[in-house]
């Protein structure tokens, strides 16, 4: 490692110390985004606290750079909400949040609506939020109304794609106070088993999952693992996807033989904006491999070499007798 990179990332360590200042001391408190995670990872995190790795250092930064430019495209507009307001519950001290962006407004009757702005910096942008995202969303606007009663409270979340230059909100989110009940008790859940060692803190699998310094003895991944609604969303978006891939494919291998009825296999002609050129492609040779080893395996010895491996994926559907159409697979 050379010297300039060498001090990248000890100054890194520090930006991300300094950066993560106003949240105080974590494991003095249990905070939004760890009631919107898993409990397991949150209590590990505290007792067993790993240090980060430079990969992602530099995401935490491109969150923090994401906040400050939203803020100086808010103030640009001329609103300037305010930045990273501090919650406490007022029943359990031990449970705060810090909201991103919240603005302050007042209806033409006199009546206040306070909005919550949770952002999050992404590698692409979702086609809804995730599961995580919409609980701490979830806990913030419940900590707001609590220290805000007889004001009406919005949220929304705005996902930004820094790499691409895209963003995307998902508004229409306003307190709920089952979701915010079970949440909170989730919250005090996290507290007491770090308060006492002998409980054993639930676990909750996810997205962030792969991500998790703590999966390694995860009891949520012994035998078959339940799959977690926001990874089921996506493999049922991917499953629409590719049956739409499929009839694609379908589709084209049918426009082809039309096309190539009237072209043949040699010719070339164009009209408007549109050249279509058909020709024939020469038969050619290949090496069976598997003929080569049985034949000459010494041969094949001295002219293999490796090829790489890869990460299948299968999700397909699977029907049972209780529930038919609604049974999934994902491995």
């Amino acid at each position: 490692m050379s010297k300039l990179q060498s001090f990248l990332e000890t100054a890194l360590q520090e930006k991300n110390r300094k950066d993560s200042a106003h949240l105080g001391n974590r494991s003095l408190y249990i905070g939004a985004s760890d009631i919107a995670g898993c409990p397991r990872k949150a209590v590990l995190a505290r007792r067993q606290p790993v240090r980060f790795d430079t990969r992602t250092l530099l995401k935490f930064a491109r969150g923090h750079a994401a906040e400050d430019l939203v803020a100086q495209i808010f103030q640009a507009g001329g609103l300037t909400p305010q930045r990273e307001m501090e919650l406490i519950h007022p029943d359990y001290p031990f449970l705060e949040c810090h909201v991103d962006f919240h603005f302050r407004f007042r209806r033409e009757d006199g009546r206040g609506r306070i909005h919550v702005l949770e952002l999050k910096s992404t590698d692409g942008i979702p086609g809804e939020p995730y599961g995580s995202w919409i609980n701490q969303l979830h806990v913030q606007m419940g900590f707001v109304r609590l220290h805000n009663p007889g004001w009406e409270i919005t949220g929304s979340i705005l996902a930004v794609d820094l790499n691409s230059g895209a963003w995307q909100e998902f508004n229409g989110y306003a307190p709920q106070e089952l979701v915010f009940e079970v949440l909170l008790n989730k919250g005090i859940h996290i507290w007491e088993c770090l308060q006492d060692e002998t409980l054993i803190p639930s676990v909750e699998t996810g997205l962030l999952c792969d991500h998790c310094p703590y999966r390694l003895g995860c009891p949520a991944f012994a035998g078959e693992v339940a799959i977690p609604q926001e990874i089921l969303s996506l493999a049922e978006s991917y499953l629409r996807l590719y049956a739409r891939k499929a009839q694609a494919d379908r589709d084209l291998k049918k426009l082809k033989e039309d096309i190539l009825s009237f072209t043949g296999s040699a010719f070339r002609g164009s009209a408007e904006d549109v050249l279509l050129a058909a020709y024939e492609v020469a038969p050619g040779e290949m090496i069976d491999a598997g003929l080569l080893k049985e034949r000459y395996p010494e041969i094949y010895e001295e002219v293999k070499k490796e090829k790489a491996g890869f990460t299948r994926l299968d999700i397909k559907r699977v029907k049972t007798q209780a529930q038919p159409n609604a049974a999934r697979q994902a491995a």
